[in-house]
């Protein structure tokens, strides 16, 4: 069955307004099946990530707005909206249902956060509700869950901040309405604490490090007509985009990198294309011979710096240009005065020699009991889980240990 005879399957029980769980505050819960209902709250939605306590670029209008224009296929809109009584929201819960296309997963219904999954998927997902509100609002928020149960198989909420306010009222939501309710995965991501200067990073480290990165700095300022420049200066927007889209499938030559997929790259083409010029989005490059030989392509958010992807040309690979242009990237974070550069998910070695600060990103699982394809999937995986499995092959794509790899964001397994 496909995933659109899936989705078209299963009971509608919940259209428009549904009765409040409370009338504190005279907020009333509403659930948007449909793009108008969707861009309707646009005026209202980055105001609200405006006041979240974990907000992050991945929640902004434009990407969600954006990935569900590009990187939606066959899902559909289940975004729960809290409201007061002129129609003002005061909270979203972004979220669709859809089927992975993961073979184990793609004959379950899941719920799950907007753009949670799949081509260009977000990271640092999260219910969108006003800092400090939590414990009023996201209560009766999360009531989609147990309104949305019978249309789902499960519920599967990827990369939501272990330190949200909102983690411990989802899972307490979710182990009240489904079974097996938990957390899935937990995925680290490293960060550096930024300081005021260059100089004041450098003196963290031991005095290989520090030297090493010296001589390969100094290595790349002998090659011809070297620079350190920004999309934008040289090269425009469109340009840059397209030298890191080259620069990075040299990292993927399977081509199993999802950051380069038809419906990811125009996803990104059209959200650089937005955010370059704003400088929400940077784009830190090395130049060399008259050519790009580096570039890394991140976001920033309140203080924040999130590295999301890198490319770099391996016949350079002598000079290490990966980290050559993340020393870049982290020196231009420094000037910005921001607080943070974010490395997001994934334990790479070289992300561990950079950073000195780590928070986590946790999947969330829960299971819907009268779902007999949920109690398949979950026993069948329990049963596989006691086998003993063997030993894995060799992996095709680059090693954590490759210079200035950064690996291309996929679905938590």
């Amino acid at each position: 069955m496909t995933a659109t005879a899936l989705l078209s399957s299963r009971p509608r029980s919940i259209t428009g307004n549904v009765p409040p769980m409370s009338r504190r505050g005279g907020l009333v819960l509403d659930i948007i099946r449909d793009e108008a209902g969707f861009y309707a709250l646009r005026p209202y939605w980055d105001v609200l990530v405006n006041q979240m306590a974990t907000r992050s670029p991945f929640l902004r209008w434009d990407w969600l707005s954006l990935w569900w224009e590009e990187c939606r296929k066959e899902a559909q809109l289940a975004i729960a909206v809290l409201r007061d009584a002129e129609g003002v929201p005061h909270a979203i819960a972004p979220l669709m249902l859809a089927c992975e296309q993961d073979k184990a997963r793609q004959h379950l219904v899941t719920l799950t956060f907007l753009g949670g999954f799949g081509d260009g998927h977000g990271e640092r997902l999260d219910l969108v509700v006003p800092a400090g509100r939590e414990n009023e609002l996201t209560p009766q928020l999360c009531r989609v869950f147990k309104l949305l149960r019978d249309e789902c198989d499960n519920v599967r909420l990827n990369h939501l901040p272990e330190e949200s306010p909102n983690t411990r009222h989802i899972l307490a939501v979710l182990t009240e309405a489904y079974t097996c309710a938990g957390i899935l995965n937990r995925q680290t991501c490293r960060f550096i604490h930024l300081p005021e200067a260059w100089e004041d990073l450098e003196a963290r480290h031991h005095s290989n490090w520090r030297n090493l990165l010296r001589r390969r700095r100094k290595a790349f300022a002998a090659l011809p007509a070297s620079s350190a420049t920004q999309a934008g200066e040289r090269l425009s927007s469109t340009a840059a985009m397209a030298e890191l889209r080259q620069l990075h499938a040299m990292q993927w030559p399977e081509g199993v990198s999802s950051f380069t997929t038809d419906a990811s790259w125009r996803f990104h083409q059209r959200l650089a294309a937005r955010w370059l010029p704003q400088e929400r989005a940077v784009m830190p490059m090395l130049e060399a011979g008259g050519k790009v030989i580096a570039a890394l392509y991140g976001f920033i958010e309140r203080d924040e710096f999130f590295q999301f992807q890198t490319g770099w040309d391996q016949s350079h690979a002598g000079i290490s240009p990966g980290k050559l242009v993340m020393r870049w990237a982290v020196e231009g974070s420094i000037q910005r005065k921001l607080r943070v550069h974010d490395m997001l998910p994934s334990d790479y070695e070289y992300k561990r020699q950079w950073c000195d600060g780590a928070r986590w990103l946790l999947d969330i699982e829960a299971f819907n009991p009268a779902s007999w394809r949920a109690t398949v999937f979950h026993a069948l995986r329990t049963v596989r889980r006691w086998l003993p499995h063997p030993t894995a092959a060799a992996a095709t794509q680059p090693n954590e240990f490759q210079e200035g790899h950064e690996p291309a964001l996929r679905p938590a397994a």
